[in-house]
């Protein structure tokens, strides 16, 4: 079994024994912050994202996570969307929304080519150090 190691805590920057991804602190913080966001929405179902963070002093981004996570489920809260993480976009299901998941798609195939047709590009060597050794 491994040790736990020191850390120091992303969100409040405390030194804390890793045990999980966050402080005591601030795990006991958000899950507060959780209980505050799931009371409110249970009471006002129809609210969004924005309405949620503004009643409860929850961030958008701390609500978003919650979601991402599966701790709110999206069915039963038929106005509460999220930002895609590209754009902005206000959005229901993953991470980014379709219109940027079709830009990324249109981008990959082009730049895939761009490696193929680079001209340092040495298939037999593989690299600089195996092609003298």
């Amino acid at each position: 079994m491994a040790t736990p190691q020191l850390g120091n805590c992303p969100k409040c920057r405390k030194l804390y024994l890793r045990i999980r991804n966050i402080c005591d602190e601030c795990h006991q913080k958000a899950e507060e912050d959780f209980l505050k966001t799931a009371a409110y929405l249970r009471e006002y179902p129809g609210s969004t994202i924005q309405e949620v963070s503004e009643e409860t002093k929850v961030s958008v981004a701390q609500i978003r996570e919650y979601i991402l996570t599966g701790r709110i489920l999206m069915g039963s809260f038929p106005n509460l969307t999220y930002p895609c993480e590209t754009c902005g976009n206000m959005i229901r299901v993953g991470r980014v929304c379709k219109s940027c998941t079709t830009q990324i798609k249109q981008l990959d195939p082009n730049s895939q080519k761009e490696v193929d047709r680079s001209p340092e590009r040495d298939d037999k060597a593989g690299g600089y150090i195996t092609r003298y050794l």
